[in-house]
């Protein structure tokens, strides 16, 4: 299945980095480009506007599709502008890692992650999934659970020297690791790593209480 941006495989994450910034401000380019098509129309202007296609130059960088709804590249760049932010975070954490893959629309490997490190022998470093959950209510669409379990964590946390995170929005961050949750019934905790970007992207590190 095609993605608006094609996974990334066995790349520096400087050069990841690299082809998601270009990627994304190319779609951002078109996105921008198609609101002329918007009408001033009022009466049915957010069931139009809801299935606004943007046109894509398909092939070049990582896109992989020719088309999409407007709605749907808002959500995509959302993501992966978080997706970048945490990157450059795990370039100064991870130096010598490599980019096992990189999902940016989508991770469409029931085994992989958003974001997988490894080092030069192919041993697992990191996993990470991102998101940009635009709410302060933990339980939003049970994002985390989702994201617990494909982290491998849903049930405990693994003894073994891989590093979880979640990447997300500042507000759901300060939601899913507020000391008002009933921690005494979860089998795991966060450790809060800010990142630098003006996009306040936060990487909330799983490990056992």
């Amino acid at each position: 299945m095609a993605h608006i941006i094609e996974t990334i495989y066995r790349t520096s994450i400087v050069d990841t980095i690299v082809v998601l910034e270009q990627t994304h401000q190319l779609i951002v380019d078109c996105a921008v480009s198609s609101q002329k098509k918007i009408s001033n129309e009022t009466i049915s202007w957010g069931i139009n506007t809801k299935r606004l296609e943007v046109s894509l130059p398909y092939g070049e960088l990582q896109i992989g599709k020719s088309n999409e709804k407007f709605v749907e590249i808002i959500n995509i760049l959302a993501t992966t502008e978080r997706t970048i932010s945490a990157l450059k975070w795990l370039a100064q954490n991870f130096p010598r890692a490599i980019v096992q893959e990189c999902h940016p629309s989508t991770s469409d490997n029931p085994d992989g992650n958003d974001i997988v490190l490894i080092d030069h022998q192919d041993n697992i470093l990191a996993r990470c999934e991102v998101c940009d959950v635009a709410s302060s209510n933990a339980s939003q669409n049970k994002k985390e659970t989702k994201d617990l379990k494909n982290l491998g964590c849903e049930n405990s946390t693994p003894n073994d020297l891989v590093r979880r995170f979640i990447a997300t929005s500042k507000e759901f961050a300060l939601a899913l690791s507020s000391p008002k949750r009933k921690w005494d019934n979860k089998h795991y905790k966060y450790i809060t790593h800010l990142t630098k970007d003006i996009d306040q992207t936060i990487l909330l590190e799983i490990v056992s209480r």
